[in-house]
């Protein structure tokens, strides 16, 4: 190769070589900026370039804090008011910022951005971004009016009305200053996107479009808008709410609308007074939520009722609503009403409960009226049966009689009638005649789940048989025991309703036992025991009488078993053996022959005394007789007698002779004394 060739060689891979290397620098430079802004780029006062994207919009919110919070002076006929830019909603778009920062120098293809590059490696021009800054014109608006108001002393008017004296009266159209918002408004955002140099408002002298006839049509409409009441009004549920025409004078204004060359005067409602005159009412008028609810109907069908929202009053359209009552001929229009609070208790909730039909009703009888321990015992009945009704108990729960209900009390209604208490049914004097008469309930419920064929947990028939129940198949209740508890046991939730006349008392249980069959069989009556004897105290009784007072009844042992045949046809047998007390002979006697052991036995008792007849004794035979018998003697005055024979004996005595006294009793005896000769 000649060395021309060798040097035309060398001269055209010089080019290639400076490129390849320029390419290595370009890559290795642009791998060590990945991620930060090119070059030099500002945004005001700050220089971007060389930031990551986190520091940049730490940088930018740090700038608007700064240029946000910054006051700039606003004039306004010489007086001087403050703005923050952030009052008007001042904000700079800080992803905008960053994402234009960081395109600079990374647009187009590698050929493109390797220009760029080259470009600016000697330094370069300075990239200037705008400012994406926002702010709130409507605010700004606002906030001139309420300036042009507080400055301003001649302010013109196209007129409206006022309320003076309770009376709506005419404001006539009137010249003055005003301000051109539009005008200032501009200014002010030049300076709050720029320098923040101070602004003076722009006024100019305003002449009224409208005349005093257009007032004056506008006080006839504003009057008779307020004429007469509104009443706003729903119908389910049923509320409502009148505004008297006090409240809505006071609540009517004007506004201006229109271009500036055609203004209308436009009244309205403010929510201010109707809101203020509504409140101290409210709670009559809005209503709390309502829960869904089960119910049974006439037919025994069970019912869901559904449950519904708590309704409040939506303020915001009450201006809206009283004017449309307003210019009504009826002065009334639908009461603004928005969902308040669910209820607790929803209709999905009474749905989900399965309470399909009636599964069992099971009814006791028992004597109307009577004396007041009977009439005590229906009001327990009646008040124990009130209590139940309408209980719910979920599947697969516990439903507990005296859990549910409490202790029987005075305080809760409950009154003092006979009980079972010992062997024999007493009245009225022990913590348990409170609520006597609840066991003739208790064994009426223990019924209707029984032949519902609900499982039985826990409960205890009672110790002696009445023939108003069923054998075995019945059940008392004490406090705290004995009680009634039931599982139940079914897919669906159990309905207890209970109904109860003069003379009888129902429980009817609804629910969906799945279609089972339930039958029950009583055993005769076996193992006898006769009854023994119990004496009842008769204060009207003497010593040494007993009077028969009833009859007993043998005690016996029997048994109930419930079969329930399922739909598959299997079975389920359970039997509950029961013994009964004999009802013992009752014989009536003096409280002073009780035994010791007997509930009323009081030592401090004692027999009464039988007065021995003393006629014709001396006074010495007297005291013994009378000592005799626990008595006490004491001599009156003496009676006079015509036979000499009869003088020194007893002739009178009291207490009379055969009356029953406490012992110690003093009997005075008259002896017989000679009489004076007439």
């Amino acid at each position: 190769m000649t060395r021309p060739v060798r040097i035309a060689l060398l001269a055209a891979a010089v080019p290639f070589v400076l490129f390849a290397w320029i390419g290595v620098v370009f890559a290795m430079d642009r791998a060590g900026d990945a991620g930060e802004i090119l070059g030099r780029v500002s945004l005001g006062d700050i220089d971007l370039g060389g930031m990551s994207a986190a520091e940049a919009r730490s940088t930018l919110v740090g700038m608007e804090t700064r240029l946000g919070s910054e006051p700039i002076t606003v004039t306004v006929e010489n007086i001087e008011f403050s703005l923050r830019p952030y009052d008007v909603g001042f904000a700079i778009d800080e992803q905008t910022v960053v994402a234009d920062a960081l395109r600079i120098g990374r647009d187009g293809g590698v050929p493109r951005q390797a220009v760029w590059w080259l470009g600016h490696l000697t330094g370069g021009s300075t990239r200037a971004l705008p400012l994406p800054a926002t702010y709130n014109r409507n605010a700004l608006i606002l906030l001139l009016r309420s300036w042009e108001h507080q400055a301003i002393v001649d302010p013109p008017t196209e007129g409206g009305i006022r309320l003076e004296g309770g009376q709506i009266v005419p404001v006539y159209p009137a010249p003055g200053t005003g301000m051109d918002f539009e005008a200032t408004a501009d200014l002010i955002e030049a300076s709050i996107l720029g320098d923040h140099q101070p602004v003076t408002a722009v006024t100019e002298y305003r002449v009224p479009v409208l005349t005093e006839t257009d007032v004056d049509r506008a006080v006839t409409r504003a009057r008779s808008l307020v004429s007469d009441p509104v009443t706003l009004a729903k119908i389910l549920p049923e509320t409502s709410v009148t505004f008297p025409p006090e409240v809505l004078a006071a609540s009517l204004a004007t506004r201006i609308l229109g271009p500036a060359d055609d203004p209308q005067i436009d009244l309205f409602f403010q929510i201010g007074p109707l809101v203020q005159y509504l409140n101290p009412i409210r709670s009559s008028v809005e209503r709390d939520p309502v829960d869904a609810q089960v119910v049974i109907r006439p037919d025994d069908v069970p019912l869901v009722l559904p449950g519904s929202n708590g309704i409040v009053v939506d303020d915001g359209s009450l201006p809206d609503a009283v004017w449309a009552a307003a210019n009504s001929v009826t002065r009334t229009a639908p009461l603004p009403v928005r969902d308040g609070v669910a209820p607790s208790y929803t209709t999905e909730d009474a749905e989900a409960l399965g309470i399909k039909e009636l599964l069992y009703t099971a009814t006791t009888y028992y004597p109307c009226c009577g004396d007041v321990k009977n009439l005590n015992r229906i009001n327990n009945i009646h008040r124990i049966a009130d209590e139940v009704n309408g209980a719910i108990v979920p599947a697969g729960e516990e439903f507990d009689l005296n859990a549910y209900v409490g202790q029987r009390t005075e305080e809760d209604g409950y009154k003092r009638a006979g009980a079972i208490i010992g062997p024999i049914v007493y009245c009225c004097d022990d913590a348990a005649n409170i609520g006597g008469g609840t066991s003739q309930f208790t064994t009426t419920f223990y019924n209707a789940v029984y032949w519902s064929g609900l499982e039985d947990v826990s409960h205890r028939p009672h110790s002696l048989w009445f023939s108003r129940y069923p054998m075995v198949r019945e059940a008392t209740l004490g406090w705290p025991t004995p009680n009634l508890i039931f599982r139940n046991n079914t897919a669906a939730a159990i309905y207890i309703k209970t109904e109860y006349t003069n003379d009888s008392v129902t429980v009817k249980i609804y629910g969906d036992n799945g279609g089972i069959t339930v039958t029950s069989e009583t055993s005769p009556q076996t193992n006898f025991t006769e009854p023994g004897e119990y004496l009842l105290p008769d204060p009207e009784l003497h010593p040494g009488d007993k009077e028969l007072v009833e009859e007993g009844k043998p005690g016996f042992t029997a048994s109930v078993t419930r079969t329930i045949t399922y739909p598959d046809g299997h079975t389920e047998t359970q039997t509950w053996d029961w013994r009964y007390d004999p009802f013992p002979t009752t014989y009536g006697v003096h409280p002073c022959e009780l035994p010791e052991d007997h509930r009323d036995y009081d030592p401090n008792i004692e027999c009464p005394v039988q007065v021995p007849y003393l006629g014709g004794m001396t006074y010495d035979q007297a005291k013994a007789a009378v000592e005799a018998a626990g008595l006490r003697i004491a001599q009156g005055e003496g009676f006079e007698i015509g036979d000499p024979a009869l003088v020194g004996t007893v002739r009178a005595q009291n207490p009379t002779p055969d009356s029953w006294v406490d012992p110690n009793t003093t009997v005075t005896v008259r002896l017989g004394v000679t009489a004076p000769d007439s």
